[in-house]
C-alpha cells in the first residue's frame, strides 16, 4: 500500500515513514519447523568430508595406495599407528601394531587353539567320564576337616597363581577323605576361566585305551595320548587303582607322563609313596615294567606333594546313616 493514497497530511505521513524505518521487520515464525533434519544433514556432510581419515582397525593389508587406510590410534597406550611411504613398492606401509593389539591378537589366537585343543578332547574322552559327585565339587563346597587345612589351602593357591605354575600337586592319603573332590575343584575353576583342563579316572583311562585297540573303535592309542598331552592341566584321579601291565606301562602311562613334562599334572592316589612306587615298578605278577622307576621320578619330580591325613568322610557319612537307621 502507497503512503501517499492515504488520506492524511503531509506532516502525518511523514511521520509514518519514520517510523517504519526506524522499527525493523519481524521475521515470519515458521510454525512445526523441526530444526532436526537439518541438523542430520549438516552432520552427514562433515562425515562425508572426514571420512577418508577416518582410522581402521579392522584392516589386514600390510601396504595401501592411501596413507590413510588401516591407521589408527590405541585408546590403551594412545599410540597412533599410521603409513610410511615405502618407495621401492610405491605404496604407504603400516607400521608394527602396538603392545596393546599385539596383546589382544595372541590372545585370540590363543583362544582359537584352545577351543581346537577343547574340541579334539571332546571327541575322544565322554564327558561322562567323571561321576556326578565330582562334576559337583567345588572348592569352595569342601567340607574342612581336621587333616585337610594344609591341602585345602594348596588348592586354593595352586588357582590363583596357575598361569605362573611350575608344577602340579600330588595328594595322598587312605580313601574317601576329599582328595578326588580338591582335584575335581582346582579343575572346574581353571575349566571355567577357559583353560583346557582334562579329568582322568586312571582305571577309566586304562579300560578307554583297551577299548581304543579294538578293530571297530573310532579312536585309538594315538588320539588319547594327544589328547591328555595337550591339556592345559590333566588331573590323572586314583592313580594307583588296579594293575599295570607291562602294555599298559608302554602304551598308555609312560607317554602321557612323558609327555607332559613341561606341563602341570595333578595326581591323586589311595597309595603311600612307597606303595605307589612298587605300583608304577611291578605288575600283578611281580614282573618288573619300569627298571628304572622313570615315572615315578617323573610324577615325583614335577609335583608338590601333600599327604591328607583326615579320616575317611564317606565311611564317616555311611556310619552316621546306619545309626539313624537304628534310632
Amino acid at each position: 500500500m502507497n503512503i501517499n493514497d492515504l488520506k492524511l497530511s503531509a506532516e502525518d505521513k511523514q511521520l509514518i515513514i519514520n517510523t517504519m524505518q526506524t522499527i525493523p521487520k519481524k521475521q515470519e515464525r515458521q510454525l512445526n519447523n523441526n530444526p532436526m533434519p537439518g541438523v542430520f544433514r549438516e552432520l552427514e556432510e562433515q562425515f562425508k568430508k572426514t571420512e577418508i581419515l577416518r582410522p581402521l582397525r579392522s584392516t589386514t593389508s600390510l601396504f595401501a595406495d592411501s596413507e590413510h587406510e588401516g591407521t589408527y590410534c590405541c585408546l590403551g597406550c594412545r599410540q597412533e599407528i599410521g603409513r610410511t611411504f615405502v618407495p621401492f613398492k610405491k605404496q604407504w606401509g603400516l607400521k608394527r601394531a602396538c603392545a596393546c593389539i599385539v596383546a589382544e591378537n595372541e590372545k585370540a589366537e590363543k583362544e582359537r587353539e584352545r577351543r581346537y585343543r577343547r574340541g579334539q578332547m571332546e571327541r575322544v574322552f565322554s564327558r561322562n567320564i567323571m561321576n556326578e559327585q565330582l562334576r559337583a565339587a567345588r572348592l569352595d563346597n569342601f567340607i574342612e576337616r581336621e587333616g585337610t587345612e594344609s591341602l585345602l589351602s594348596a588348592s586354593k593357591k595352586f588357582v590363583e597363581g596357575f598361569e605362573l605354575r611350575k608344577t602340579g600337586l600330588l595328594l595322598y592319603g587312605p580313601p574317601g577323605n576329599g582328595k578326588s573332590h580338591l582335584a575335581a575343584g582346582i579343575h572346574h575353576e581353571l575349566n571355567h576361566q577357559g583353560y583346557v583342563c582334562l579329568f582322568l579316572d586312571v582305571p577309566q583311562l586304562i579300560k578307554l585305551a583297551e577299548t581304543a585297540t579294538r578293530f571297530d573303535s573310532k579312536i585309538n592309542l594315538t588320539d588319547i595320548i594327544n589328547g591328555a598331552v595337550s591339556a592345559d592341566l590333566l588331573t590323572l584321579d586314583e592313580l594307583g587303582a588296579g594293575d599295570i601291565s607291562s602294555k599298559i606301562y608302554t602304551d598308555i602311562l609312560f607317554p602321557i607322563i612323558n609327555g607332559r613334562q613341561g606341563k602341570i599334572t595333578n595326581y591323586t592316589t589311595n597309595l603311600s609313596l612307597d606303595r605307589l612306587e612298587n605300583w608304577l615298578l611291578y605288575d600283578k605278577y611281580k614282573n618288573i615294567v619300569d627298571e628304572e622307576g622313570r615315572l615315578f621320578e617323573r610324577i615325583f619330580t614335577s609335583a608338590d606333594i601333600y599327604q591328607n591325613k583326615a579320616t575317611s568322610k564317606r565311611r564317616e557319612d555311611a556310619l552316621a546313616r546306619m545309626q539313624q537307621g537304628y534310632s
